[in-house]
């Protein structure tokens, strides 16, 4: 049987909303959705960062709404 890997945060984990505007597949109008990150971070300059590095390149435009810390205390 094989063993789930936990993962714990090495700082803190952050819950962090993003608002992401695509164009709708049917319409071709702007959509605005909401998805939302678990980033483990130091504070949240570094989750910032974190978050800009991974949408960097994303097509259509994204925003940060939200950072809170996260109750979440291992991910397997």
């Amino acid at each position: 049987m094989e063993e789930n890997k936990v993962i714990e945060a090495k700082n803190c984990f952050y819950q962090v909303t993003v608002q992401v505007e695509t164009d709708d597949m049917e319409t071709g109008k702007p959509k605005k959705t909401k998805e939302v990150h678990l980033v483990d971070g130091v504070n949240v300059a570094d989750v910032e960062h974190k978050v800009a590095k991974q949408m960097d390149g994303l097509m259509g435009e994204w925003k940060i709404l939200q950072i809170s810390v996260s109750k979440v205390q291992y991910v397997y």
